[in-house]
């Protein structure tokens, strides 16, 4: 039986997406879990995503959200910044604030920005820019010269996050969201960009959580339901923008 590697990422701190997403990935007998980052941010439950992801992840990258509450949310929109803020007062160790506090901020702060296995790179964003740089679909059309640059600075595949939008860049400048992939992606079609999709906060219109998994070179994707009023609801109750909520039952 070939071995089955699951690829997630932007959890945002959404614990049901992200038990949702794990039960999911233990039926499908899985032989190890990579996070591409963002596991904080926009949701309210950061510690138990982060204590979930340090126990079942082999890797976790740094994601930009993960960047912004150990060093800076300047260049991030209100909505964003205020959820950082909340997530940096909850986490950032304190006088008597326990050992688990400070494991959890050192999980974050230590983050690596890049991973590579075989002829896989793994980052949040791109490999121009690891944490920060979004790859849109548009950009096949609008921004040809940024994926040349992109394509020519891995073999194989790259994994990436952060935009939400989950689909394939293929080497031929196209872009392949997974409704148009029934069967899954074959790797071996050439390189391609593979964006895995968001568990706790996807914005492709279809509001479960979605991920990779990845057996002899196929790509599939899996779409996940979870209890999005929980989660909303507890948004609610925060002091995080209720658009944080709302935005989830949408997949926006």
């Amino acid at each position: 039986m070939a071995e089955r590697i699951a690829i997630i990422s932007d959890i945002h701190a959404n614990l049901e997406a992200l038990v949702a997403v794990f039960a999911d990935i233990d039926a499908q007998g899985v032989s190890e879990v990579l996070c591409l980052g963002d596991v904080v941010g926009y949701g309210i439950d950061a510690e138990a995503c982060i204590d979930l992801v340090q126990r079942r992840c082999a890797v976790c990258l740094c994601g930009n959200h993960d960047w912004a509450v150990v060093n800076s949310a300047l260049g991030f929109n209100a909505m964003a910044r205020q959820a950082i803020d909340y997530t940096r007062e909850r986490l950032h160790p304190r006088a008597f604030g326990g050992r688990r506090r400070a494991r959890r901020w050192a999980f974050v702060k230590d983050l690596p920005q890049e991973h590579r296995t075989n002829d896989w790179l793994l980052v949040h964003g791109s490999p121009r820019d690891p944490v920060m740089e979004y790859v849109f679909p548009e950009d096949v059309e609008i921004a040809p010269q940024k994926l040349e640059e992109i394509f020519g600075m891995f073999e194989g595949a790259c994994f990436v996050g952060h935009t939400h939008l989950p689909g394939v860049f293929t080497e031929d400048m196209t872009f392949v969201p997974p409704a148009q992939l029934p069967d899954g992606y074959y790797l071996g079609a050439g390189r391609a960009v593979v964006n895995v999709g968001s568990v706790g906060q996807p914005r492709d219109g279809d509001v479960r959580a979605c991920y990779v998994q990845v057996a002899d070179g196929q790509v599939t994707y899996r779409r996940v339901a979870y209890d999005i009023q929980k989660t909303t609801e507890k948004i609610r109750a925060s002091r995080i923008g209720n658009v944080c909520a709302e935005r989830l039952a949408l997949g926006k």
